[in-house]
């Protein structure tokens, strides 16, 4: 069985950065990931998952896979998967296209892309531009390698099956892992607490810090403040009462 997504206003391109997430994620073999069967300028499909029940065993045996997807090879902080030219954020009827700076520093490559991001803000807020340099300074840099991450795995992302977990729809970058922690824990998931401590359990936690979970947050704000751009609302608050946290 199989499953077609499909546009005829998105980007040329779009379709196929996307099915390269996807081939880059399921690579190291660590995950489930959606399988690419075909690949055009307005369409892609996918192998169908088929879901079941959100169980614990499930969700920390994804924890534990998920950790062993953050330990593959990814190459510089800020890469974009291979032959990946232009990263997009954002629904299907809005991406965002985000400017890419590969970095040796985790900081240096976040902040590129959360100013480009800011780019599409009329008037970002002060807090928002602090937090951005203070970012990009490596402040908050810490002995992390870069990771291949999902970059967009909130829970609607995350389909539960037998056993485990399968991605879809990611925005995948070479980034830090906290990443896609933060992404889950942006809107909630189901059994969050068991997918954390299952993965804290497999990745070397000693490289982040002994803060790393307060810094979770952090690592979501790239997505919090793109539904601030995207759809304002509370969102913008909830950026900016965010950024404050680390400033």
């Amino acid at each position: 069985m199989t499953f077609r997504k499909t546009g005829t206003h998105v980007p040329p391109d779009f379709f196929a950065t996307e099915a390269a997430g996807l081939r880059w994620l399921a690579e190291p073999g660590a995950v489930a990931v959606a399988g690419v069967i075909e690949v055009s300028k307005t369409a892609l499909t996918l192998e169908r998952i088929t879901e079941a029940a959100a169980t614990s065993e499930a969700a920390a045996d994804f924890g534990h896979r998920l950790a062993a997807l953050h330990q593959a090879p990814a190459g510089r902080f800020g890469d974009n998967p291979p032959r990946v030219g232009t990263y997009y954020f954002g629904p299907l009827s809005q991406p965002l296209r985000i400017a890419t700076h590969p970095a040796d520093s985790c900081g240096e490559a976040y902040a590129a892309r959360l100013e480009s991001l800011a780019g599409y803000d009329p008037e970002p807020p002060a807090e928002v531009t602090r937090l951005i340099e203070r970012i990009g300074s490596g402040a908050f840099d810490d002995g992390a390698r870069p990771a291949r991450v999902h970059g967009d795995l909130w829970a609607g992302n995350l389909l539960f099956t037998s056993g485990t977990a399968a991605l879809i729809d990611p925005a995948a970058w070479a980034g830090h892992p906290l990443i896609d922690l933060g992404m889950l824990s942006l809107f909630g998931a189901p059994h969050l607490e068991t997918i954390i401590d299952a993965w804290a359990a497999v990745y070397p936690v000693e490289t982040l810090g002994g803060d790393w979970r307060e810094r979770i947050e952090l690592y979501q704000f790239f997505g919090l403040y793109a539904h601030a751009v995207l759809f304002g609302g509370g969102y913008r608050q909830a950026s900016i009462t965010a950024a404050r946290r680390y400033l």
